[in-house]
């Protein structure tokens, strides 16, 4: 069965798009990569730090806090060299279109699942009466 429908999905055309197709080149790939894993993967696990940092004791603190900070960096400087290394690349705006790119989408995909998780964890720890060092 599995196979009858992949044969008549693949007669018919009516497969879906690829991600990375053959007239996309490195740069494209890897731009796509860094936005849809920024936009999709990254605030899931940037949450999930936002908690560590909060409810953790000691050394989990700094590591949450360490691995947080990387992350940002690497989206930060992935967007910014994106955008200047490859010149084939369809995104090619002015530098200010990239600082407003990196600004909202670090800031808003990023920074700011982090900072909900940390302050809604310490509020609840907070009115629990739970303390941490």
């Amino acid at each position: 069965m599995n196979s009858a429908l992949s044969a008549v999905v693949h007669a018919v055309g009516a497969g879906p798009p690829p991600l990375a197709g053959s007239d996309f080149d490195r740069g494209a790939t890897y731009y796509t990569f860094v936005v849809l894993s920024g936009m999709y993967l990254a605030p899931v696990v940037m949450s999930g730090l936002g908690f560590l940092c909060a409810a953790g004791i000691g050394l989990s603190r700094r590591i949450g806090t360490a691995v947080a900070i990387v992350i940002v960096l690497f989206y930060v400087l992935s967007l910014l060299g994106s955008a200047f290394t490859w010149p084939g690349l369809e995104h090619q705006g002015k530098p200010s279109e990239t600082l407003w790119l990196i600004v909202i989408g670090c800031g808003g995909f990023l920074v700011l699942p982090w900072l909900v998780a940390f302050g809604g964890t310490k509020v609840a720890l907070r009115r629990r009466g739970a303390t941490t060092r």
